[in-house]
Protein backbone atom coordinates (compact mmCIF):
# COMPACT_ATOMS: atom_id res chain seq x y z
CA UNK A 1 0.00 0.00 0.00
CA UNK A 2 1.26 3.17 -0.87
CA UNK A 3 1.79 5.40 2.07
CA UNK A 4 0.19 9.21 -0.50
CA UNK A 5 -2.78 6.87 -0.73
CA UNK A 6 -3.10 6.17 2.92
CA UNK A 7 -2.09 9.86 4.06
CA UNK A 8 -5.08 10.99 1.42
CA UNK A 9 -7.54 8.78 3.31
CA UNK A 10 -5.98 9.78 7.17
CA UNK A 11 -6.77 13.72 5.85
CA UNK A 12 -10.17 12.32 4.13
CA UNK A 13 -9.17 13.53 0.28
CA UNK A 14 -9.23 9.99 -0.98
CA UNK A 15 -10.90 9.10 -3.80
CA UNK A 16 -13.99 6.07 -3.42
CA UNK A 17 -11.75 3.90 -5.05
CA UNK A 18 -8.67 4.87 -2.55
CA UNK A 19 -10.61 4.31 0.30
CA UNK A 20 -11.76 0.99 -0.96
CA UNK A 21 -8.15 -0.36 -1.28
CA UNK A 22 -7.09 0.85 2.06
CA UNK A 23 -10.25 -0.51 3.59
CA UNK A 24 -9.37 -3.93 2.19
CA UNK A 25 -5.80 -3.18 3.03
CA UNK A 26 -6.26 -2.44 6.74
CA UNK A 27 -7.74 -6.25 6.83
CA UNK A 28 -4.02 -7.90 6.15
CA UNK A 29 -2.04 -8.65 9.34
CA UNK A 30 1.11 -6.16 7.08
CA UNK A 31 -1.39 -3.48 7.82
CA UNK A 32 -0.76 -3.59 11.76
CA UNK A 33 2.58 -4.79 11.20
CA UNK A 34 3.09 -1.25 9.28
CA UNK A 35 0.97 0.81 11.60
CA UNK A 36 3.41 -0.39 14.70
CA UNK A 37 6.50 0.04 12.73
CA UNK A 38 5.61 3.79 12.15
CA UNK A 39 3.99 4.60 15.47
CA UNK A 40 7.12 2.95 16.86
CA UNK A 41 9.44 5.25 14.66
CA UNK A 42 7.85 8.04 15.67
CA UNK A 43 8.06 7.42 18.95
CA UNK A 44 11.94 6.37 19.05
CA UNK A 45 12.52 9.92 17.10
CA UNK A 46 11.01 11.57 19.70
CA UNK A 47 13.86 11.87 22.16
CA UNK A 48 12.16 9.89 24.78
CA UNK A 49 14.30 8.15 27.32
CA UNK A 50 15.14 4.69 27.64
CA UNK A 51 12.18 4.30 31.25
CA UNK A 52 9.41 5.49 29.11
CA UNK A 53 9.85 2.58 27.21
CA UNK A 54 7.35 0.62 29.09
CA UNK A 55 5.16 3.50 28.36
CA UNK A 56 4.84 2.96 24.84
CA UNK A 57 4.32 -1.10 25.34
CA UNK A 58 1.46 -0.39 27.73
CA UNK A 59 -0.03 2.21 24.75
CA UNK A 60 0.41 -0.58 21.95
CA UNK A 61 -0.99 -3.10 24.70
CA UNK A 62 -3.86 -0.74 24.20
CA UNK A 63 -3.65 0.49 20.33
CA UNK A 64 -4.22 -3.64 19.80
CA UNK A 65 -7.13 -3.75 22.23
CA UNK A 66 -8.88 -1.22 20.86
CA UNK A 67 -8.10 -1.19 16.86
CA UNK A 68 -9.12 -5.28 16.01
CA UNK A 69 -11.16 -4.68 12.61
CA UNK A 70 -13.68 -7.77 11.99
CA UNK A 71 -12.35 -10.44 9.11
CA UNK A 72 -14.27 -10.15 6.55
CA UNK A 73 -14.22 -10.34 2.58
CA UNK A 74 -11.61 -8.54 0.81
CA UNK A 75 -14.39 -7.82 -2.06
CA UNK A 76 -16.21 -4.69 -0.90
CA UNK A 77 -19.09 -3.27 -3.00
CA UNK A 78 -20.10 -0.76 -0.84
CA UNK A 79 -18.71 0.82 2.26
CA UNK A 80 -20.65 1.02 5.11
CA UNK A 81 -19.96 4.76 6.93
CA UNK A 82 -20.26 3.20 10.16
CA UNK A 83 -16.91 0.81 9.26
CA UNK A 84 -15.43 3.73 7.87
CA UNK A 85 -15.62 5.54 10.61
CA UNK A 86 -14.76 3.29 13.29
CA UNK A 87 -11.18 2.76 11.37
CA UNK A 88 -10.55 6.25 10.70
CA UNK A 89 -11.53 7.58 13.99
CA UNK A 90 -9.16 4.44 15.51
CA UNK A 91 -6.29 5.40 13.61
CA UNK A 92 -6.20 8.98 14.60
CA UNK A 93 -7.31 8.21 18.34
CA UNK A 94 -4.06 5.80 17.70
CA UNK A 95 -2.12 8.91 16.36
CA UNK A 96 -3.20 11.30 18.98
CA UNK A 97 -2.87 8.56 22.03
CA UNK A 98 0.82 8.84 20.91
CA UNK A 99 0.98 12.47 20.56
CA UNK A 100 -0.63 13.79 24.14
CA UNK A 101 0.92 10.82 25.89
CA UNK A 102 4.29 12.14 24.28
CA UNK A 103 3.35 15.63 26.02
CA UNK A 104 2.38 14.57 29.03
CA UNK A 105 5.63 12.67 29.85
CA UNK A 106 7.97 15.48 28.24
CA UNK A 107 5.93 18.58 29.21
CA UNK A 108 4.60 17.73 32.20
CA UNK A 109 6.92 20.25 34.45
CA UNK A 110 8.63 22.31 32.31
CA UNK A 111 11.22 24.29 33.79
CA UNK A 112 14.93 25.63 32.95
CA UNK A 113 17.43 23.91 35.31
CA UNK A 114 20.22 25.83 37.49
CA UNK A 115 22.79 24.18 34.81
CA UNK A 116 21.69 24.91 31.77
CA UNK A 117 23.42 27.72 29.99
CA UNK A 118 20.18 30.12 28.76
CA UNK A 119 19.85 33.01 26.93
CA UNK A 120 18.14 36.49 28.02
CA UNK A 121 16.58 38.97 26.14
CA UNK A 122 14.89 42.05 27.81
CA UNK A 123 13.34 45.82 27.00
CA UNK A 124 13.30 48.71 29.20
CA UNK A 125 10.54 51.26 29.95
CA UNK A 126 8.76 51.85 26.54
CA UNK A 127 11.25 49.79 24.40
CA UNK A 128 9.66 46.65 22.08
CA UNK A 129 11.97 43.41 20.96
CA UNK A 130 11.20 41.38 18.04
CA UNK A 131 12.86 37.96 18.43
CA UNK A 132 13.62 35.16 15.79
CA UNK A 133 13.85 31.64 17.53
CA UNK A 134 15.05 28.89 15.75
CA UNK A 135 12.18 26.82 15.36
CA UNK A 136 10.38 29.70 13.20
CA UNK A 137 8.64 31.25 16.42
CA UNK A 138 8.43 34.87 16.07
CA UNK A 139 7.85 36.91 19.79
CA UNK A 140 7.51 40.90 20.05
CA UNK A 141 8.53 41.90 23.78
CA UNK A 142 6.71 45.12 25.29
CA UNK A 143 8.43 47.45 27.44
CA UNK A 144 10.52 46.40 30.51
CA UNK A 145 10.16 42.77 29.60
CA UNK A 146 12.11 39.69 29.68
CA UNK A 147 12.18 36.47 28.30
CA UNK A 148 14.73 33.16 29.65
CA UNK A 149 15.13 30.01 27.05
CA UNK A 150 17.76 27.17 26.86
CA UNK A 151 20.97 27.52 24.66
CA UNK A 152 19.62 24.51 23.14
CA UNK A 153 16.03 25.85 22.15
CA UNK A 154 14.62 22.77 20.71
CA UNK A 155 16.62 20.11 21.56
CA UNK A 156 14.32 18.28 24.26
CA UNK A 157 11.45 20.57 24.44
CA UNK A 158 10.08 24.81 23.35
CA UNK A 159 9.93 26.66 26.54
CA UNK A 160 10.97 29.74 27.10
CA UNK A 161 10.02 31.95 30.21
CA UNK A 162 8.31 35.31 30.74
CA UNK A 163 8.55 38.03 32.31
CA UNK A 164 6.10 41.58 31.30
CA UNK A 165 4.23 41.42 28.30
CA UNK A 166 5.06 39.39 24.52
CA UNK A 167 3.23 38.82 21.56
CA UNK A 168 4.11 35.15 20.34
CA UNK A 169 3.76 33.51 17.01
CA UNK A 170 4.44 30.19 17.21
CA UNK A 171 5.62 27.68 14.71
CA UNK A 172 4.26 24.47 14.34
CA UNK A 173 5.54 21.51 15.67
CA UNK A 174 2.85 18.70 16.87
CA UNK A 175 5.41 16.70 18.71
CA UNK A 176 7.21 19.73 20.15
CA UNK A 177 4.43 22.28 22.00
CA UNK A 178 5.61 25.15 22.58
CA UNK A 179 5.42 26.66 26.32
CA UNK A 180 5.19 30.08 27.64
CA UNK A 181 6.06 30.01 31.62
CA UNK A 182 5.31 32.39 33.96
CA UNK A 183 5.23 33.14 37.82
CA UNK A 184 1.90 31.59 37.86
CA UNK A 185 0.77 30.07 35.20
CA UNK A 186 1.91 27.71 31.94
CA UNK A 187 0.53 28.36 28.57
CA UNK A 188 0.63 25.80 26.16
CA UNK A 189 0.69 26.00 22.34
CA UNK A 190 0.91 24.09 18.90
CA UNK A 191 0.85 26.54 16.40
CA UNK A 192 -1.18 29.41 17.42
CA UNK A 193 -0.77 33.34 18.06
CA UNK A 194 -1.34 35.21 21.75
CA UNK A 195 -0.37 37.56 23.98
CA UNK A 196 0.89 37.46 27.21
CA UNK A 197 1.30 39.44 30.23
CA UNK A 198 2.78 38.58 33.74
CA UNK A 199 3.52 41.77 35.44
CA UNK A 200 3.10 42.49 38.80
CA UNK A 201 0.47 39.91 39.93
CA UNK A 202 -1.65 40.40 36.87
CA UNK A 203 -1.47 37.81 34.49
CA UNK A 204 -3.81 37.36 30.75
CA UNK A 205 -3.78 35.59 27.86
CA UNK A 206 -5.27 36.63 25.00
CA UNK A 207 -5.41 34.02 21.83
CA UNK A 208 -5.75 35.97 18.26
CA UNK A 209 -5.44 32.27 16.31
CA UNK A 210 -5.57 28.35 17.20
CA UNK A 211 -5.60 26.88 20.34
CA UNK A 212 -3.75 27.18 23.79
CA UNK A 213 -4.24 25.20 26.75
CA UNK A 214 -3.29 27.34 30.35
CA UNK A 215 -2.75 26.16 33.57
CA UNK A 216 -2.79 27.93 36.64
CA UNK A 217 -1.87 25.03 38.91
CA UNK A 218 -5.33 25.33 40.13
CA UNK A 219 -7.43 25.66 37.20
CA UNK A 220 -6.82 24.36 33.51
CA UNK A 221 -8.33 26.02 30.70
CA UNK A 222 -8.66 26.24 26.89
CA UNK A 223 -9.05 29.24 25.26
CA UNK A 224 -10.85 30.03 21.49
CA UNK A 225 -9.94 32.77 18.91
CA UNK A 226 -11.23 36.18 20.82
CA UNK A 227 -11.13 35.14 23.88
CA UNK A 228 -8.69 36.13 26.87
CA UNK A 229 -7.86 34.91 30.46
CA UNK A 230 -7.59 37.27 33.21
CA UNK A 231 -6.22 36.66 36.73
CA UNK A 232 -5.21 39.54 39.21
CA UNK A 233 -4.13 38.33 42.42
CA UNK A 234 -5.44 41.89 43.80
CA UNK A 235 -8.31 40.72 43.20
CA UNK A 236 -10.36 40.17 46.49
CA UNK A 237 -12.03 36.77 44.74
CA UNK A 238 -8.71 35.93 42.79
CA UNK A 239 -10.23 33.76 40.13
CA UNK A 240 -9.73 33.10 36.38
CA UNK A 241 -11.87 35.32 34.42
CA UNK A 242 -12.74 34.46 30.31
CA UNK A 243 -13.99 37.33 28.38
CA UNK A 244 -13.80 39.04 24.82
CA UNK A 245 -11.26 41.36 24.17
CA UNK A 246 -10.42 44.14 21.42
CA UNK A 247 -8.06 43.26 19.76
CA UNK A 248 -7.12 47.17 19.16
CA UNK A 249 -7.06 47.43 23.15
CA UNK A 250 -4.87 44.87 24.03
CA UNK A 251 -2.76 44.13 21.21
CA UNK A 252 -2.20 47.54 20.14
CA UNK A 253 1.01 48.07 21.82
CA UNK A 254 2.37 45.66 19.41
CA UNK A 255 2.13 48.01 16.60
CA UNK A 256 2.53 51.02 18.67
CA UNK A 257 -0.56 51.79 18.78
CA UNK A 258 -2.65 52.84 21.75
CA UNK A 259 -6.42 53.30 21.76
CA UNK A 260 -9.06 54.27 23.66
CA UNK A 261 -12.68 54.24 23.18
CA UNK A 262 -14.65 56.23 25.98
CA UNK A 263 -12.62 54.68 28.65
CA UNK A 264 -12.37 56.16 31.65
CA UNK A 265 -9.39 57.99 32.78
CA UNK A 266 -8.58 55.69 36.01
CA UNK A 267 -8.22 52.15 33.36
CA UNK A 268 -5.96 54.11 31.06
CA UNK A 269 -3.49 54.91 33.90
CA UNK A 270 -3.48 51.12 35.17
CA UNK A 271 -2.79 50.20 31.62
CA UNK A 272 -0.27 52.77 30.79
CA UNK A 273 1.16 51.19 34.25
CA UNK A 274 1.02 47.31 32.72
CA UNK A 275 2.10 48.50 29.55
CA UNK A 276 5.04 50.85 29.93
CA UNK A 277 6.28 48.66 33.33
CA UNK A 278 5.97 51.89 35.62
CA UNK A 279 4.04 52.49 39.08
CA UNK A 280 1.82 55.09 38.79
CA UNK A 281 0.05 57.43 42.06
CA UNK A 282 -2.92 59.17 41.65
CA UNK A 283 -3.02 62.71 43.66
CA UNK A 284 -6.28 62.99 45.61
CA UNK A 285 -8.63 65.19 44.31
CA UNK A 286 -8.32 64.26 40.23
CA UNK A 287 -11.45 62.95 38.63
CA UNK A 288 -10.58 59.44 37.24
CA UNK A 289 -13.83 59.00 35.94
CA UNK A 290 -13.63 61.27 33.07
CA UNK A 291 -13.76 59.20 29.52
CA UNK A 292 -11.55 59.02 26.67
CA UNK A 293 -11.57 58.90 23.30
CA UNK A 294 -8.09 58.95 21.33
CA UNK A 295 -5.55 57.05 20.04
CA UNK A 296 -1.40 57.31 20.58
CA UNK A 297 0.44 55.91 17.74
CA UNK A 298 4.43 55.44 18.19
CA UNK A 299 4.61 57.64 21.38
CA UNK A 300 6.28 57.38 24.31
CA UNK A 301 5.37 57.42 28.16
CA UNK A 302 5.99 61.24 28.04
CA UNK A 303 4.15 61.97 24.97
CA UNK A 304 0.74 59.97 25.89
CA UNK A 305 0.58 61.44 29.06
CA UNK A 306 1.27 64.95 27.80
CA UNK A 307 -1.32 64.40 25.41
CA UNK A 308 -4.04 62.72 28.13
CA UNK A 309 -2.84 65.88 30.41
CA UNK A 310 -4.20 68.55 28.25
CA UNK A 311 -7.58 67.39 27.58
CA UNK A 312 -7.83 65.58 31.23
CA UNK A 313 -6.54 68.69 33.14
CA UNK A 314 -3.20 66.74 35.01
CA UNK A 315 -0.07 67.32 35.41
CA UNK A 316 2.50 64.50 36.13
CA UNK A 317 5.91 63.96 36.96
CA UNK A 318 8.30 60.96 36.38
CA UNK A 319 11.04 59.79 38.05
CA UNK A 320 12.37 56.14 36.99
CA UNK A 321 9.60 53.58 37.25
CA UNK A 322 7.46 55.86 39.47
CA UNK A 323 5.15 58.49 38.15
CA UNK A 324 3.21 61.03 39.84
CA UNK A 325 -0.32 62.27 38.56
CA UNK A 326 -1.24 65.75 40.30
CA UNK A 327 -4.35 68.13 39.42
CA UNK A 328 -3.06 70.86 37.23
CA UNK A 329 -2.89 73.85 38.87
CA UNK A 330 -3.95 76.47 35.92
Amino acid sequence: MEREIITKFLNQTASPEETRQVLAWLEKPEARKFLEDHIKKTWDNSSLRDEDQTDYNKLLQKIHARNSITKSSTRIKEIPWDKTFRVAASIVLLIGSIIFLKIGLEFEEPSLTLTEKVIERKTGIGEKLTLNLPDGTSIVLNGNSSVIFSAGFGDKNRLVELKGEGYFEIAKDSLRPFQVKTERMTTTALGTAFNTIARDGFYAVALTEGKVAIDTGRDKLKLNPGQMMVFDEKDSLSTVKIKPFEIEKVIGWKEGMLHFERVQLKQILEDLAKWYGVDIEIEAGLNVNKRVIGTFRNKNLSDVLTGLGFSMGFQFEIDNNRVLIKKSSL
